[in-house]
């Protein structure tokens, strides 16, 4: 092409990131929506598969588990030959495969300065319309196995209600109070997606040092399919754009405050694919400034 050795191309070379997640065919939601994220932002993307789902913008028709022991071995493979920035969770459907995660993640933070590799679990066990997806021995899980791995938990108010296995209110105090008793579980960070407040898009934000609340723009735009895995995908990819020498808490909140922000513009220009509820508009994802 005419001209193209004038062009220069800035790559990060060691921002990479990791998502352990299912599979949408679709490509709305899942590890397809995480890759796409990753990419998006100048990320290298890699995958592990926990499940295979049956499904579109109308709904999940059916859902199929990998073993254990196969997803173990491909987390092996990855880690020990490309080692991430950043490692994100999804989908990750029973008790027996969250604990198979939870193991190899512990193992590598033995490895590693934990810095160097940071740990975002979106905990995928309710949808947005308050649907079960996991049972209750795949909440104890993550109760006792992977969340007090975590460097960032991004649940929603349903998975919230879950995990702390009470309601929540809809005063700003209530979600507040709920923010930080999920800290208790042990995440260093919890960034509640908490919804409609007010009229607007609001997400609650702790870690050890600040306790804030985050509001947009809220969209009555019905085009949200993988909004969720969208925003800890963003969240993972700044995360492993930057640097682990600099301060944790502040990489932590540059790349919520981001993703926020890149996932709202993607809702509002929601490209209305499918006859449900549609995906998200992901070629945006790199706007979060």
């Amino acid at each position: 092409m005419a001209g193209s050795e004038d062009r220069k191309v800035e790559i990060a070379p060691h921002a990479i990131a990791l998502t352990i997640a299912g599979s949408d065919p679709s490509g709305g939601a899942g590890l397809q929506a995480d890759l796409k994220a990753f990419q998006q932002n100048g990320v290298y993307g890699m995958a592990v598969v926990t499940l295979l789902t049956v499904q579109n913008t109308l709904g999940v028709g059916k859902v199929e588990m990998l073993s254990p022991e196969l997803i173990g071995e491909q987390i092996d493979a990855v880690l020990s030959d490309i080692p991430p920035r950043c490692i994100k969770t999804g989908a990750l459907g029973n008790a027996a495969i969250i604990a198979c995660v939870a193991d190899k993640l512990h193992a590598m933070r033995e490895r590693i300065d934990p810095s160097d590799c940071l740990i975002v679990v979106d905990p995928v066990m309710v949808s947005k319309h308050g649907d079960r997806l996991i049972d209750d021995d795949a909440v104890a899980a993550y109760h006792d196995e992977l969340l007090p791995l975590a460097d960032l938990i991004t649940p929603n108010r349903f998975e919230a209600e879950r995990l702390l296995q009470r309601g929540i209110g809809t005063k700003i105090d209530d979600l507040l109070a709920a923010t930080q008793d999920l800290q208790d579980f042990g995440p260093t960070a919890v960034l509640l997606k908490a919804g409609a407040v007010d009229g607007q898009q609001m997400h609650v934000f702790t870690e050890p040092e600040q306790l804030v609340t985050l509001t947009v723009d809220r969209y009555s735009d019905a085009h949200t399919h993988g909004a969720g895995c969208s925003l800890s995908a963003v969240i993972a990819a700044r995360l492993a754009l930057s640097s682990p020498q600099d301060d944790q808490a502040t990489r932590m909140r540059e790349a919520i405050d981001f993703a926020i922000a890149a996932v709202n513009h993607a809702i509002h220009f929601a490209p209305k694919y499918g006859h449900g509820c549609g995906p998200i508009e992901s070629r945006l994802l790199h706007f979060g400034d």
